[in-house]
Parts: structure tokens; sequence; C-alpha cells
């Protein structure tokens, strides 16, 4: 199945924010992007009807096998954030 950019994003974001904290929620996605909580709220809805993402009773976002990227794309992302942020400091 072939991902949106947009889509990508949002689940690149759900890793990011899952590697820093216990769970995730819509309004961490929200936050971390700077979107609002409905336009999040749809994203979420659209990615769990393609099942790339459960979203449990308390609201707690995981990805699925097939929301998940692979260890080297999640490497790069990570090293990119790293820099990004080092030279935002200079």
């Amino acid at each position: 199945m072939k991902i949106q950019e947009s889509a990508e994003n949002y689940l690149e974001t759900i890793l990011m924010l899952s590697e820093k904290q216990p769970y995730v929620r819509s309004i961490d996605i929200a936050t971390e992007l700077g979107f609002s909580k409905p336009s999040v709220s749809v994203a979420m809805k659209n990615l769990r009807v393609n099942n790339l993402i459960l979203v449990n009773d308390e609201g707690h976002i995981t990805l699925t096998d097939e929301g998940d990227i692979s260890a080297e794309s999640f490497a790069a992302i990570k090293e990119h954030i790293k820099k990004y942020s080092s030279e935002a400091k200079n």
C-alpha cells in the first residue's frame, strides 16, 4: 500500500513520541506538529481505517505492524533530528 506523505509524517511523529513517552495521544501529536486537534483526529481516523494505528479505550495510539517503518528509516529520522537540534542551538 502506498502511504501519502502526510500520513507518513503522522506515523513518524507517533513513532518518535512513543520513544520519548509511555503513550501517545492525539493531543500529543497536535502539540508536536502544531496542528489543530480536529485535524489530527481526522488523520487518526484515516490511519485507523487503513489499519496503520490502533487506538485503545484511553485514547492511546500505537502503530500496527503495517504502520511501522524500517529500522534504517527510523535511524535516519533520529539522526536528522539530532543534527537539526544541534544546529538550532548554535
